[in-house]
């Protein structure tokens, strides 16, 4: 894989590519260099399987999730925050699917409701 990576990019084995762009002494510019990462990140092997194609995003399904138990609890996102132990905007902010969450935070949701985390990730 390395190899096919330093063919894309055609790397000469002279130089190297600076944090500030072009070295003098390399055949290889940084637009080069990011173009072929793209490329070779998109490659898969002829053995592994198509990955699936997903109409839904993790971030959708969990904050649909929420949404829906703190309405059949009838639940402000302040007081799953405060149930939660989180900040209130934070709660705003997974259910606009603008924050990752961590672990942690996402047990503590599941903690506050009643439910296991694995069921909020589910579709």
């Amino acid at each position: 894989m390395i190899s096919t990576y330093l063919a894309l990019v055609g790397f000469t084995g002279r130089g190297h590519v600076g944090q500030y762009g072009n070295s003098p002494h390399c055949d290889v510019n940084a637009a080069d260099v990011k173009a072929a990462r793209c490329e070779t990140a998109s490659m898969q092997s002829p053995s592994a399987p198509p990955l699936p194609q997903t109409t839904y995003t993790l971030r959708a399904v969990l904050a649909k999730n929420m949404i829906r138990l703190r309405q059949e609890r009838k639940w402000s996102q302040e007081h799953l925050a405060y149930e939660a132990g989180l900040h209130r905007t934070f709660v705003a902010h997974v259910e606009r699917h603008a924050r990752n969450i961590s672990l942690d935070n996402l047990e503590k949701i599941a903690v506050a409701f009643g439910v296991e985390a694995y069921s909020l990730l589910q579709p």
